[in-house]
């Protein structure tokens, strides 16, 4: 709930023109007429109609849409030349409007497919630090990253991950740049380097604004739990948890990660720390705590696999039976039938 607040957010801080209709008797027949043409795959006309609808623009909105539009129109006819002129014209526009960024990005991506390299990393990086708040800031990096990958030049892709982390790490790009940090030099195998930059997203760019906080907890959680310290991959899983809670309010402040976390701090007490105890606690507050969870059904299952295991019989067919009633289908629920079937009789 709270990313979607958060993405709705940094759209109109993004995007600072008016959002009301297009208006215009002028312009809103010559845009009918170029839809019309590029429905039924006539892109020169369409090009052409774009071009008289931005002619008669009232605003200057209306006025990038149309030639925006116009840029698509012109290189899906194949005149990429001039496309991108029109993008051009479009991205220099000042104030930034609500297609400036994308026609940056979109000139940009088409200078690659021309072959030219340079003229297009150098856009896309001039998006990623002028427009870190965009959501195209973010592909913009993957794509220099791409291209640092496809040269084999790691060292060359962190300097431009430390370069915009120094411009814009308080940005939403900021938690990017740390992510892929730490992917690059787990590749290197530079775990300890690694560590760092994802305990930096977990400091600096925290719950709720953090995109990657939660990613990163996880990170961490697995990077322990490959080292043998069950303990502390647990207390980062807990770390992500704290933030949980239900409102009144439709919908709740649970992210997708939460319920495998809580899943998995209970088979890490199961299996490795050996404390059915703290196990049990954990599966039945997966099963309390996240009734929509899909892992829901584990949770139970594994649960009364576990009791029947430790030879706690009744209590653990008793949850058995009662995952056989609530859950109709899947993998969980054939693991119970199956025990239920062998030990329950």
């Amino acid at each position: 709930m709270w990313r979607s607040a958060s993405l709705l957010t940094l759209a109109l801080a993004a995007c600072t023109p008016t959002l009301s209709e297009p208006r215009g008797e002028a312009h809103l027949d010559a845009m009918a007429r170029a839809r019309r043409h590029y429905h039924h795959g006539r892109m020169q006309e369409a090009a052409e109609a774009y071009g008289e609808a931005s002619r008669h623009a009232e605003r200057r909105v209306d006025r990038d849409e149309a030639l925006y539009r116009r840029a698509k129109a012109l290189e899906r006819a194949g005149d990429r030349s001039l496309a991108l002129a029109v993008l051009d014209e479009v991205a220099a526009r000042r104030p930034v409007s609500r297609r400036t960024v994308r026609a940056l990005f979109d000139a940009s991506k088409l200078r690659l497919e021309l072959g030219r390299t340079e003229e297009g990393l150098d856009g896309l990086r001039r998006l990623a630090l002028e427009h870190p708040e965009h959501g195209l800031a973010s592909r913009s990096l993957w794509y220099l990253l791409q291209d640092f990958e496809r040269r084999d030049d790691p060292d060359g892709a962190l300097a431009l991950l430390d370069e915009v982390y120094a411009e814009v790490g308080d940005t939403a790009l900021g938690d990017d740049a740390l992510a892929h940090r730490a992917d690059l030099l787990l590749a290197r195998g530079e775990r300890a380097r690694a560590r760092e930059a994802l305990e930096r997203i977990v400091a600096d760019h925290a719950y709720p604004d953090g995109e990657r906080w939660d990613d990163a907890l996880v990170q961490l959680a697995d990077l322990a739990e490959e080292d043998g310290a069950y303990r502390e991959a647990i207390g980062y899983l807990e770390r992500m948890l704290s933030v949980h809670e239900w409102t009144n309010a439709p919908g709740s402040y649970t992210l997708p990660s939460f319920p495998p976390a809580q899943l998995r701090i209970a088979r890490i007490w199961r299996d490795h720390l050996d404390d059915r105890a703290a196990a049990e606690r954990a599966f039945r507050t997966v099963y309390d705590e996240f009734p929509t969870a899909t892992v829901r059904d584990d949770a139970l299952v594994e649960l009364g696999e576990m009791l029947l295991d430790a030879g706690e019989r009744e209590e653990a067919c008793g949850i058995l039976r009662d995952a056989l009633e609530e859950f109709e289908v899947g993998r969980a629920r054939r693991r119970a039938a199956e025990r239920v079937a062998r030990d329950c009789r």
